[in-house]
């Protein structure tokens, strides 16, 4: 996994407060070696690894947001990017263009070049998505936020912002009945303190009913109407949900479970996953036809390409404590899209804690969970290197693409998606096929 660090140089200031004298710095962010902070001056007409700014600011900034950094998965909202995006410490400064997306296990470090109309007379100059595990970015910023407060201290400035939020969130750690209070609130979307004492207390309670795990994934979802939520799928979608059989499940549980634990990134243990299943099912290269996944799951082709008359928010499965029963909601009208949310569930209900009755395949979301739901249907539906020598080409046509998708009777998406995470296609090709 990669390292990342927050390092800074005091700096001379004649102006300002005390504070804003104290703690003036060049502070240089740096992610897998990476210099993520790295600049080019126009008027000084140099080029700088970190940015003039308020270690304070920074600091203070970290210090405010530290539970939504770390749990809250992205969201297109303004009150998300006011939390995870570096800009929002302001105090005048001219920020770059760096946000912390987190998945509950792994921080994926974006930072954007200023684009090339800025007239600001510093040009951020770093176009990086690098990847580091929850554990680094906690290190990072308790290790900044600690120097910024020393430096407080050291210069005899008493503060009562900065100081009083860090003992507060430290003490909030060491205490794991308000990590898991203050996690749910991040998660839902809320600063700390900010969520309604009902509303946590009541998602605390569909955890214990439903599964925390399963419930914080609702909450990832679908917000402060994720109780809701819930109660529909319980209600209509589950009664009825197709019931399987996944063969060979608890055996394959296990021998998932014990193997893909050295794979640090999700996708890594999903591909790995699928490929297991596979070989366990003595399913043969190429395309798996809706015939054979209803041979699989001993239910009716049909049962897998109707839809539903049944609405709800989103697929979920569904269990009633015991491994060896298990049911689905396949929401979407559109075969190819039934089949994938159909390998998305197989595969959470093979990895899933026993503890978690309902299974969501949440739409748009970014936990850990969910990538590894949505790459274990692509690999399993859609191995890579089958697509690879299928298309046999580095460049791929739109028509191409399509007849891949034909084949494997996946979405033309999908397969772009899957070209576009090993590297193949430009992440801007996404963009424009949608």
């Amino acid at each position: 996994m990669s390292c990342f660090s927050i390092d800074f140089q005091w700096l001379p200031r004649e102006y300002g407060d005390a504070i804003a004298r104290a703690t003036l710095a060049e502070v240089t962010i740096t992610a897998d070696g990476s210099t993520v902070t790295e600049l080019d001056d126009l008027m000084a007409r140099t080029v700088r690894r970190g940015v003039r700014v308020s270690a304070y600011a920074l600091a203070k900034w970290f210090a405010s947001n530290w539970w939504r950094l770390r749990w809250e998965p992205e969201r297109n909202t303004l009150s998300w990017k006011m939390s995870h995006k570096i800009g929002a410490a302001g105090e005048g400064y001219l920020w770059p263009d760096l946000a912390f997306i987190s998945d509950g296990g792994m921080v994926l470090v974006h930072a954007k070049s200023s684009p090339p109309s800025s007239e600001a007379p510093l040009r951020y100059l770093s176009n990086i998505d690098v990847v580091i595990s929850a554990g680094e970015f906690e290190h990072g910023i308790d290790t900044f936020i600690e120097a910024a407060i020393g430096r407080l201290s050291g210069a005899g400035i008493n503060e009562d912002g900065l100081f009083a939020v860090w003992r507060e969130i430290l003490e909030e750690r060491r205490d794991p009945k308000l990590t898991a209070w203050r996690k749910i609130e991040a998660v839902l979307g809320f600063d700390p303190g900010d969520a309604p004492d009902q509303l946590i207390a009541d998602i605390q309670k569909a955890g214990r009913e439903y599964g925390a795990g399963a419930v914080e994934e609702m909450a990832a979802a679908s917000g402060e109407n994720a109780l809701d939520d819930i109660n529909v799928l319980w209600d209509g979608p589950r009664r009825e949900a197709l019931a399987l059989s996944v063969p060979d499940i608890n055996p394959l549980r296990r021998k998932i479970h014990d193997e893909i634990q050295s794979f640090p990134f999700p996708w890594q243990k999903a591909v790995e996953a699928a490929r297991m299943v596979r070989d366990a099912w003595s399913l043969d290269a190429g395309p798996v036809s809706t015939a054979k996944l209803s041979e699989i799951f001993g239910i009716s082709q049909d049962m897998i390409e109707r839809p539903s008359s049944i609405k709800g928010p989103m697929n979920a499965g569904f269990r009633n404590g015991q491994m060896d029963c298990f049911s689905v909601f396949l929401k979407s009208p559109i075969s190819v899209s039934r089949r994938f949310a159909l390998l998305r569930l197989v595969g959470d209900h093979l990895t899933a804690t026993p503890e978690d009755r309902l299974l969501p395949a949440a739409p748009r979301v970014g936990t850990q969970r969910q990538k590894f739901q949505r790459a274990f249907a692509q690999e399993f539906l859609c191995p890579y290197s089958e697509l690879v020598s299928y298309l046999d080409s580095e460049e791929p046509s739109n028509e191409a693409i399509e007849d891949a998708a034909n084949h494997f009777a996946v979405s033309p998406l999908m397969v772009s998606t899957i070209l576009v995470n090993k590297g193949d296609l430009e992440r801007s090709y996404l963009a424009c096929s949608q």
